[in-house]
C-alpha cells in the first residue's frame, strides 16, 4: 500500500529568543503568506568537497560545519511578531549577542523541529512599497549551528 505524507498548510511556527529583543522572553513571528516558500535554510559550506589527484583517484575532505543562512519570506505585519520590525530593530542595536529561533512543522500528526542557534540578521530592507497588496520582504539571518529534533 502506498505511504501518503499529510501536512496541514500553515502548520508551522518559529519562535525568536534573543535578549536584545521582547526582554528575552520568546517571540512566535508572523507574517508567512500562506501560499509560496516561507522559510529556508541553507548551510554555509558544502560538508564534502572531492579533489581529483593527478593518477585519477580522489581525496575527500569532510567536515561538521553547521553554519548557515535563514532566509524568511514575510510580510509586515506591526505586530509584536513582525519580523521586518524585529530584524530592523536588531540591525540598529548592533547585535554581538545572538539570538535562537526554533522551527517547528507538523508532519503526518508529529511535531518536528529544528533549532539555529547563534542568529544574527544579515540582512533586512528597510522598505518595501508593493501596490494592490502587501510588500514582500526577504530577512536573512546568519546562524552558528542548527540541531534537528
Amino acid at each position: 500500500m502506498p505511504q501518503h505524507t499529510i501536512v496541514a498548510a500553515g502548520q508551522f511556527s518559529a519562535t525568536l529568543i534573543h535578549p536584545l529583543w521582547n526582554d528575552g522572553t520568546p517571540t512566535t513571528i508572523d507574517g508567512f503568506r500562506l501560499e509560496g516558500q516561507m522559510v529556508q535554510a541553507q548551510q554555509a559550506m558544502d560538508s564534502s568537497k572531492i579533489i581529483a589527484l593527478a593518477n585519477g583517484n580522489t581525496l575527500t575532505i569532510t567536515n561538521n560545519n553547521g553554519a548557515g543562512t535563514l532566509t524568511f519570506n514575510v510580510v509586515k505585519t506591526g505586530n509584536a511578531g513582525d519580523m521586518v520590525k524585529i530584524a530592523n530593530f536588531l540591525k540598529k542595536a548592533g547585535d554581538s549577542v545572538g539570538g535562537t529561533i526554533r522551527i517547528t512543522q507538523e508532519i503526518n500528526g508529529v511535531t518536528e523541529g529544528t533549532t539555529f542557534f547563534a542568529c544574527t540578521v544579515r540582512s533586512c530592507p528597510p522598505l518595501n512599497i508593493q501596490g494592490n497588496d502587501a510588500a514582500d520582504y526577504q530577512v536573512v539571518w546568519n546562524y552558528g549551528e542548527e540541531e534537528a529534533l
